[in-house]
């Protein structure tokens, strides 16, 4: 929790209102919930911690950062995504809220198959100012490298909880064999299947999506309950004309929570869009089981 502070004394007049904007200093710090003398010159604002956020979501929009160093040079670089609430109408809202950095070698990147390439993934928690703060880290995802072949030793990603130094596994994603879908198993820690991932493979944006347009770039997703029921959609978004042509592979997705979702099936859930994006939608992908 980040604390900011202005001396507003000599910026007041006679009969003006005490209210200055927000200032950055650094070394400070609180948690949420603290509050502040009202008398006191100190200005502070309060963040949410990552399962509060988390929780009171329907949605999330996770939008994969462009890298013009990556178009340049040819070679894959760590993703980076923003994570935003969701709008009613599918579209990001507001500032993020959540940040994921990927973190593996450059010959992984850049000389394994997508369904055996591993690397870890840290999801850090975001002040009202998209200032990270060093005990801010949320999630930790993590895919370890696996010699897989059609469908022996398909791969699979555990999601833990580190949030305020917490050590707690939730659960992890699974890569099945598909024939002709795109899609991915969620398993809860009791390793139980809560969700299905799945989109067909005969859609215009799995088939043909180096063309720009924005019907090659839509993939929709349905993802399902345990007795095989669809409980909401995931949609793969378009990233644009200029990034498409460039040959960037920075994807946009657009997730909604299934209804009466508890905060550990929404992370899940959203650790799941992460490995769907790396499996299917790099570039150095293109080799992977579709």
């Amino acid at each position: 929790m980040q604390a900011h502070y202005q001396d507003n004394s000599a910026m007041i007049q006679p009969g003006m209102m005490q209210m200055q904007p927000l200032m950055m200093q650094p070394g400070m710090t609180m948690q949420p919930g603290m509050m502040m003398d009202p008398n006191s010159n100190l200005v502070m604002y309060q963040t949410k911690w990552g399962w509060e956020k988390l929780a009171e979501k329907n949605g999330i929009f996770i939008k994969q950062k462009f890298d013009f160093l990556e178009v340049l040079s040819g070679c894959e670089r760590e993703n980076k995504y923003h994570i935003y609430p969701l709008q009613t109408d599918g579209d990001k809202k507001g500032r993020h809220i959540f940040k994921a950095r990927e973190k593996s070698s450059w010959c992984a990147r850049n000389c394994m198959r997508a369904d055996c390439r591993p690397f870890n993934m840290l999801i850090f928690n975001q002040d009202p100012l998209s200032e990270e703060i060093d005990e801010s880290m949320f999630m930790k995802l993590g895919k370890p490298y696996s010699l897989t072949c059609c469908c022996w030793n398909r791969p699979a990603m555990t999601v833990t909880n580190v949030e305020k130094g917490a050590n707690e596994y939730l659960g992890q994603m699974r890569s099945p064999w598909l024939c002709c879908e795109l899609g991915v198993d969620v398993y809860n820690n009791n390793d139980s299947k809560i969700h299905e991932i799945r989109a067909s493979c005969l859609q215009t944006g799995v088939i043909c999506n180096i063309c720009p347009c924005d019907s090659c770039q839509h993939v929709h997703f349905e993802v399902k309950g345990t007795s095989g029921e669809t409980v909401s959609t995931l949609e793969k978004r378009t990233r644009g004309c200029i990034a498409t042509w460039l040959g960037s592979d920075a994807d946009e997705f657009s997730l909604t929570f299934p209804p009466n979702a508890t905060k550990e099936e929404k992370a899940l859930l959203m650790a799941a869009v992460l490995l769907l994006d790396f499996s299917y939608f790099e570039n150095n992908s293109r080799s992977n089981q579709l």
